[in-house]
């Protein structure tokens, strides 16, 4: 296994280098994409149970970057019918054992090779190293780790970030019988933890947890900056979460178990995806017809690493928002925002809403919130929005005017009536 690492290094590590040297020029970047999607569909086609039957039809040495939307599609439903069928080689030959968290249904094994998790893990560590230098330049701290499972990548995935930027990591998981919230919050003090890697909802739970035990999270603690990834956050959620905690937010990754590290963020904020590691295209989700790598539109992948599970035209079911900027060096060329799930979006008299216009509309200017609820209903044949809003004690201001200000705006900007209501606690 070490001998095929390093093997791997070897061929990936220059091209890598000149990625981001703005050495690699778009014709070698394009050759480079080429030849690992060769590389990969053989490889996926002689491996892979699933992709032997699902890509019969295709030659892998002949392959075009042009040929791309030619490729069927590998979806959700075939991960989870195919199962450990999808995997290229034996699980023995990967490094860790995931799986998905089942939220969206049956959990699906996500078992990364040595070649996989390195590559993945490349782009990470050049976010992490822009953060903590832009916070920490000249001074040493330690990233907390608080992710959702013990068997999630999560973990190991920070970890052997934090290793190879020689930074501390401690891993705290509140979820977990043996450490629970208040030894994870105790941990987050006690190890004066400067950068917290987490989902925003853990986020708010331990902002929480924080003012039950009498701590006041901007002031007891020494968080400087969050890295956040594994929900959607949008800039008003970003605000509410610095107004809790003073400290700055980051989405500081995009992926999943099933795709791995799709794209990893800079000092700005801005979320670049990885074109090394990545076939990227933005497709209609309602017809699958591809518009290209840049627009608005379902992202699909092509994993272009030939290691344990890579996935072919595989469509995350995120709808996003790619540009392209001319001029700028080839690793930050393209930046991706992500705007919801395509199985998230809904209609709201008549108008199509994701789930980031909702909660932008929602917590626009909102600051010590602590969590929030939205019940959609119809009353009357007419769409109606039912909004609760945890407050913090730390909240100061008006409540009955703010109650009124997300009224109108969830009125002007999503065209609803709305019911707002401030609860003393979201659990009641």
């Amino acid at each position: 296994m070490k001998e095929l690492l390093d093997s791997f290094k070897k061929h990936y590590d220059p091209v890598h280098r000149d990625y981001w040297t703005d050495v690699l020029t778009d014709s070698e970047l394009a050759q480079w994409q080429q030849q690992q999607l060769r590389k990969v569909v053989d490889h996926v086609k002689r491996t892979s149970p699933f992709y032997g039957k699902h890509l019969a039809q295709f030659e892998a040495h002949t392959l075009t970057l042009d040929d791309l939307p030619r490729l069927p599609f590998t979806t959700k439903d075939d991960l989870r019918e195919a199962g450990f069928d999808i995997l290229s080689g034996p699980l023995e030959e990967a490094i860790f054992y995931y799986e998905t968290t089942g939220t969206t249904g049956p959990a699906t094994p996500c078992p990364p090779d040595a070649k996989e998790s390195y590559a993945s893990n490349q782009q990470l560590a050049m976010a992490y190293q822009a953060v903590i230098e832009k916070h920490f330049l000249g001074e040493k701290t330690v990233v907390g780790i608080m992710g959702p499972t013990e068997v999630h990548s999560f973990g190991d995935t920070l970890g052997d970030v934090c290793k190879q930027l020689g930074v501390c990591n401690a891993k705290l998981w509140p979820h977990s019988p043996v450490i629970g919230w208040p030894k994870a919050l105790q941990l987050l003090k006690d190890l004066r933890i400067g950068v917290l890697a987490s989902a925003p909802g853990l986020l708010l739970a331990m902002a929480k947890e924080a003012e039950r035990q009498g701590l006041d999270p901007r002031k007891d603690l020494n968080l400087r900056a969050f890295m956040m990834s594994g929900e959607l956050c949008t800039p008003a959620l970003k605000n509410n979460l610095f107004s809790l905690w003073g400290a700055e937010a980051y989405n500081s990754l995009y992926g999943s178990q099933e795709a791995m590290i799709i794209a990893a963020c800079n000092a700005n904020d801005q979320l670049m995806p990885h074109r090394l590691n990545y076939l990227i295209e933005v497709i209609d989700p309602q017809t699958g017809q591809s518009r290209g790598s840049t627009g608005d539109g379902e992202l699909c992948v092509t994993m272009l690493i030939p290691g344990s599970k890579p996935l072919i035209r595989y469509r995350t079911g995120d709808l996003v928002s790619i540009q392209s900027r001319s001029g700028y060096p080839q690793s930050q060329r393209q930046t991706i925002k992500v705007v919801g799930r395509v199985k998230d979006a809904v209609q709201l008299n008549g108008r199509p809403f994701s789930a980031a216009h909702i909660e932008q509309a929602l917590l626009e200017g909102v600051e010590q919130c602590l969590g929030y609820q939205i019940i959609l209903s119809n009353a009357n044949s007419c769409d109606t929005v039912i909004a609760k809003l945890e407050m913090s004690r730390f909240f100061e201001g008006d409540r009955a005017r703010l109650v009124l200000l997300i009224k109108e705006r969830l009125r002007e900007r999503l065209g609803v009536e709305a019911t707002v209501m401030v609860v003393e606690d979201l659990a009641d």
